[in-house]
């Protein structure tokens, strides 16, 4: 049976809780064994750390426990300390011999990472996960630093070149063809990331109050953040009875979105915006709104499942892959993405009968589950 070693440096030198952090955790925790063994490396101390699957969940997981980024490092940090007494630690002559095939899980624009797998992709069979949007087609959503801009082209060219991709969508699987040009002969598939993470929850009554709509993930420009909020309170102006709730960390890349958010919270008490959300966090806002917006542009959009299997109905637009995927499950299209149709769409769904009768089309059993993707990733990495 095949060993694979899974790089996580990217992971204990930049902790996030993003959606990709979300495939790490449960790539480890659903990893098919029967498929193949696994490692999951990281670097320390001159050497590498090779931890289990369940040490990696253990590790990932501190992402979605932890709220702030600081505490989240520091977390990580001690986190990879005690592992030095419970995990085997190798030099790299050893840790090549040990695999049969080399996994980059995550997007990364480190050197290091990025030299490991070229010289690693000497010796060994190469795979990656291919995630979200590309700076030829989101521009907005990479303006790099100074110094990075060189890393972040050898990350792409590595997702056109390496033995096998495995995208998150056929979105994604698309743009790497057309816009990275990837050799379509080079082994490439889709294994569609899960939401059954999230418990199914039990139906409840009709909630009394304003209309909740909640959008959750970062707030970059190609998710809609500023046009989902100036269609929001030109309703609201026409009278609509119903609350915003943001949920994310501030846009990187265009300060202007973060400012004309937090100038609506301040000019309407009806908007909201949290930056700092654990899991349970989440989870609880998500139970308590009546509609789920996924508008703009996502790779993917796991968001969308979890609010699924809590019952909450979801309104999207734009390229949505797991939005289309749970299309008459519980997500509604919303076709035209202009301002006049977002306010319009407000209006909708602060119907209370219009709601219910999108909440009635929800099946959470009819989300993607992680252990078909755990699979499916183990089976594109065999294809290299």
């Amino acid at each position: 049976m095949i060993h694979i070693g899974v790089d996580l440096e990217q992971f204990v030198t930049d902790p996030q809780s993003s959606g990709i952090q979300r495939v790490l955790q449960q790539l480890a925790r659903k990893w098919p064994g029967d498929r193949a063994h696994a490692d999951f490396v990281v670097p320390h101390r001159g050497g590498y750390l090779l931890l289990s699957s369940e040490q990696a969940d253990a590790l990932v997981s501190l992402a979605f426990e932890v709220n702030t980024g600081d505490q989240l490092r520091h977390a990580v940090k001690e986190r990879v300390t005690e592992l030095e007494s419970q995990a085997p630690s190798v030099d790299e002559g050893r840790l090549l011999a040990l695999y049969g095939a080399w996994l980059l899980p995550e997007v990364s624009y480190l050197p290091s990472v990025l030299e490991r797998f070229q010289r690693f992709g000497r010796i060994m069979p190469t795979a990656m996960i291919g995630y979200d949007a590309l700076p030829m087609t989101e521009p907005a959503n990479y303006r790099l630093t100074p110094g990075v801009a060189g890393s972040a082209s050898e990350y792409f060219r590595l997702l056109a070149t390496a033995d096998s991709v495995v995208c998150i969508s056929e979105h994604t699987r698309d743009e790497i063809w057309n816009r990275l040009r990837r050799n379509r002969a080079l082994p490439i598939s889709v294994a569609h990331p899960g939401g059954d993470h999230i418990p199914v929850s039990t139906p409840s009554s009709r909630r009394e109050g304003p209309t909740r709509f909640l959008r959750v993930g970062t707030l970059e420009a190609r998710k809609m953040p500023v046009e989902i909020v100036e269609a929001f309170r030109a309703a609201r102006n026409e009278g609509i009875d119903a609350e915003l709730l943001f949920i994310g960390r501030p846009s990187a890349s265009e300060l202007s979105i973060n400012a004309a958010v937090e100038r609506a919270c301040n000019q309407d008490t009806a908007v909201t915006w949290i930056q700092d959300a654990n899991d349970d966090d989440v989870a609880s806002r998500i139970q308590d709104c009546d509609a789920f917006l996924s508008f703009g542009v996502e790779g993917y959009g796991i968001p969308v499942l979890e609010a699924i299997r809590m019952r909450t109905p979801v309104l999207f637009g734009g390229v949505q892959p797991a939005a289309e995927l749970m299309q008459g499950c519980g997500a509604a299209e919303v076709s035209e993405m202009s301002h006049d149709s977002l306010v319009a769409t407000c209006k909708e769904f602060s119907d209370v009968d219009r709601r219910e009768s999108l909440g009635a089309s929800v099946d959470p059993d009819s989300v993607p589950t992680w252990r078909e993707f755990a699979r499916g990733v183990v089976e594109g990495v065999l294809e290299a």
